[in-house]
């Protein structure tokens, strides 16, 4: 929405996505969204052992938080829909190199899984129902779910200068119930996500990688592949939505994927990446504990919500 900074973020969740995907400028002052409730003072949180969740219990808080805005944007008015989150594709399950050649033997570099996000994303009916509305409609429908300004909510994100929000919208409502501290919860959510996304592009700026990559490209030539790097290599099997395609047959595909799981373990590529992976994550928590701490402590914490809220959906 104009006037809110900050990228589109990495966290799977499809109201995230749509805050800024939606954003447009606001047309006319008469659609102004209903008001919103007022701010409450968080509640004393109980006694919560902090730890790091499974990726499951995520899962859990993302459908509970989606549960909370659908309702929030029915109060007010306007439609919203639990959707299906996209399935991981290879960049998110495979940052550096795929180096599992069972998961290649069936997805190559996941061209299939590629082509079901496209599907899932031009079928997503919030999409779908915010562009059949007016643009007054629209406007005002995004100002429900974002909130009118971005005002209320900020965090300091390294790399990024400081990111604004609403206090205001339904998502921020949302997140106010499960995590009940939003402001705490803002900040902590805003800047472990950055960092989390900042690891990869640190891990492949490294020397000991790129001389891993080196080794690898050398196998790969050795099995009929000639590529500088595996970045190089998916990016010929793998197009967003619209691109052309490669012309590569789904065999070529698979076989290429095979041979780079195989080149990933004879060339140390995958063990380097991993023993790099962990160095920077844990410099960077180290770093920024406080946020890394708040936001276990806050997910702990909002778990049994969500889980009641998700069982009685």
């Amino acid at each position: 929405m104009a006037g809110h900074t900050g990228s589109c973020p990495g966290r799977g969740k499809a109201v995230a996505a749509l805050l800024l995907c939606l954003a447009a400028p606001v047309l006319s002052a008469c659609t102004a969204a209903p008001p919103p409730p007022s701010p409450r003072t968080p509640v004393p949180e109980p006694t919560v052992a902090a730890r790091a969740l499974t990726p499951a219990e995520r899962q859990t808080l993302a459908k509970a938080e989606t549960l909370l805005t659908r309702n929030c944007m029915e109060e007010r008015g306007f439609s919203f829909h639990v959707v299906e989150d996209l399935p991981d594709g290879v960049n998110r399950l495979f940052p550096h190199v795929v180096d599992d050649e069972g998961w290649a033997a069936e997805h190559g570099y996941g061209s299939d899984i590629q082509r079901k996000r496209d599907t899932l994303a031009a079928k997503n009916p919030n999409q779908l129902y915010f562009r059949s509305l007016s643009a007054e409609r629209r406007d005002a429908a995004v100002d429900a779910l974002n909130g009118p300004e971005p005002t209320g909510l900020e965090a300091r994100v390294p790399g990024m200068g400081t990111v604004r929000h609403s206090d205001q919208g339904c998502e921020s409502e949302a997140q106010r119930s499960l995590y009940l501290d939003l402001r705490k919860w803002y900040s902590a959510w805003k800047v472990t996500d950055a960092l989390e996304r900042s690891v990869p592009p640190a891990v492949a700026r490294d020397e000991r990688f790129t001389a891993a990559v080196s080794r690898w490209s050398t196998c790969m030539r050795t099995k009929g592949h000639s590529y500088s790097s595996p970045m190089e290599a998916r990016q010929r099997f793998v197009r967003p939505a619209g691109a052309t395609g490669s012309g590569e047959s789904r065999a070529t595909e698979i076989a290429t994927a095979r041979a780079e799981a195989q080149c990933a373990g004879t060339s140390g590529l995958a063990k380097t990446a991993r023993t790099l992976t962990r160095a920077e994550q844990a410099k960077t928590k180290s770093d920024h504990s406080t946020e890394f701490i708040n936001r276990k402590t806050l997910e702990s914490g909002a778990l049994s919500r969500a889980r009641d809220i998700v069982k009685a959906s």
